[in-house]
Order: C-alpha cells, then sequence, then structure tokens
C-alpha cells in the first residue's frame, strides 16, 4: 500500500482540523505520475532524471507532429515509473471547451488500471 503527502494545486492540502492530509492507494500513483508529466526533466535537484519533456509542448503548435511527439513523450514518461507496466492514450475531445483535446492515458499497473488525462487546446 502506497501512503505519501497529498498535494493539491502544487501545495499539501489538509484536513478541516488543519493536518496534513494523507494520500493512499492509487491516488498516489496519479498523483506522482501527474507531477513527473507536469515537472521539466531535471528540475528538482534531488531527483535530476525525473520530469518530463511535456512542459517544453505547452507552447509549440498543435499540429499533428507536435501532438504525436506529446503523446509518446507522455507514455515513455510513465513507463519510466516501475509501477507502470503499460502505457496507451489518444487524443479525445475536451467537453469543457469546444475544439480543444485532451491526452488520455490509460495505464496499466500491478495494483490496477490508471486513466490520467492531460489538457491540450
Amino acid at each position: 500500500m502506497y501512503r505519501d503527502w497529498r498535494w493539491q494545486d502544487g501545495d499539501f492540502a489538509f484536513t478541516p482540523r488543519g493536518d496534513a492530509a494523507l494520500a493512499e492507494g492509487m491516488e498516489v500513483v496519479r498523483q506522482d505520475l501527474l507531477a513527473r508529466l507536469v515537472s521539466p526533466r531535471g528540475s528538482h535537484w534531488a531527483f535530476p532524471a525525473e520530469g518530463s519533456r511535456v512542459p517544453e509542448f505547452v507552447a509549440a503548435p498543435a499540429d499533428e507532429l507536435t501532438l504525436t511527439e506529446l503523446q509518446q513523450e507522455a507514455e515513455l514518461t510513465c513507463l519510466e515509473d516501475a509501477r507502470v507496466r503499460e502505457a496507451a492514450s489518444e487524443w479525445v475531445e475536451d467537453p469543457g471547451f469546444s475544439g480543444a483535446r485532451t491526452l488520455r492515458l490509460r495505464l496499466e499497473l500491478a495494483e490496477g488500471a490508471l486513466e490520467l488525462l492531460l489538457g491540450r487546446t
């Protein structure tokens, strides 16, 4: 069973009593993978190999080549985590934003399946 501090909007989350909140199980894996995906590679002093190139694609043109490279980078980054056995992804329409696309990552872990969504206009 995994247990770690719960993160919310880039900071520690707290319980209503003011204590630090904990994340458990698949929630820990989800927040670890999302943190890895949105952090530039080498940006953490203690874990220079962590992170991904995903942030480099934020300002890039949304042509098919860029979207394919982003998709591959996201899958490979997730596979760097020892808990992830398989990674697959697809672009889907974002129901919240007209014309926007979201990258849906489907990950297979020993503990079960996990789905992550990364928005991209």
